[in-house]
């Protein structure tokens, strides 16, 4: 195994060599599986694929200060990732369940291996993150889209439907077909939410891997990333129905067919957003030497310390204390 660092390494012919012939043999290999992904992020469930290479490469840029100084190569178990991805690439080839998906996957391990062969384990735990954040670039298995899509299509409509109701607005229910006093609205299969579910599930897997937060905080994003996406899209078919009532059927259809990809992304954000600051105000675990008495003065002078994360609590609150008259016990 040669260590030799980082700056020497990339210059010696063998370890370009050994770069460019790896780069040639996955583009060959994989040339008919990103062809197929292509075609699939020109549709509206899968536009984010566009993006997720980009975000990868962010993510290395991001964590660069973890890069090895020296690079440890070729390490061989390397070649056992690669000689994995390989028998799953022929699995997934030969049976042709799953296929395009498990070919992803493939891809993924073959290009940790080829990481780890190249650069040791130092890069491989560098760079493992934007590796393994590829995998949301490639389409969800056939059988898993029709699983998931009936699913959705139902609980949408059920929840706009309630969310209907409760506005005062008669609807009544035929399956995924709503009619909502004169009109009648249906949640089609391309209006299940399955496009906003992807990306947004992408998305928070990404705010998870960025934000500088307890382990705790980051389980609950990902947790609620599925439900804030499916509640986007109930909320997006509610206001059209409203707006159909309202507004007459040209509103609605410019909201639902034009509008709705905008809109619905930065609705989800501001979920998000919100249950961040919830987490700020109830994941509070250091208020200082303050008592609860002094912490509840110091949010009764300023109520914005009930959105303010964590520790800028605890110094509001170590504030107040210092603050207490003479002689009373902080």
């Amino acid at each position: 195994m040669i260590v030799k660092p980082a700056a020497e390494t990339v210059r010696s012919v063998g370890w370009i060599a050994s770069l460019i012939a790896i780069l040639a043999t996955l583009a060959f290999i994989f040339a008919p599986l990103f062809a197929y992904s292509y075609k699939e992020w020109l549709k509206p469930d899968y536009s984010h694929g566009f993006l997720v290479p980009l975000f990868s490469i962010y993510l290395a840029w991001h964590w660069r200060a973890h890069a090895p100084k020296q690079f440890a190569w070729p390490e061989v178990w390397g070649l056992a990732f690669v000689a994995g991805g390989a028998i799953l690439y022929l699995l997934a080839t030969y049976f042709n369940f799953a296929k395009e998906w498990l070919q992803g996957a493939s891809f993924v391990i073959v290009l940790s291996g080829m990481t780890l062969l190249l650069g040791g384990w130092a890069s491989l735990r560098w760079l493992w993150p934007a590796i393994a954040f590829l995998i949301f670039m490639f389409p969800l298995p056939y059988r898993m889209e029709i699983a998931v899509s009936g699913p959705l299509q139902r609980v949408a409509a059920i929840g706009s439907e309630f969310i209907l109701v409760t506005c005062g607005y008669a609807t009544y229910r035929e399956g995924v077909i709503l009619h909502v006093r004169d009109h009648t609205l249906e949640v089609a299969n391309a209006c299940n939410g399955l496009s906003m579910l992807l990306t947004f599930v992408a998305l928070s897997v990404a705010m998870a891997m960025l934000l500088r937060r307890p382990l705790l905080d980051r389980a609950i994003i990902l947790a609620s990333a599925i439900p804030i996406a499916i509640l986007s899209n109930i909320l997006r078919i509610a206001v059209t129905g409203i707006l159909y009532n309202e507004g007459g059927k040209e509103l609605g259809d410019r909201l639902f067919h034009d509008l709705a990809g905008w809109i619905m992304m930065p609705l989800a954000l501001g979920l998000l957003w919100i249950e961040l600051k919830i987490m700020d105000w109830v994941l509070v675990t250091d208020y200082g030497q303050a008592s609860r008495e002094e912490m509840i003065k110091s949010v009764a002078v300023n109520p914005a310390h009930l959105f303010m994360p964590a520790f800028e609590a605890s110094a509001a609150a170590k504030a107040a204390a210092s603050k207490a008259p003479p002689g009373k016990s902080r």
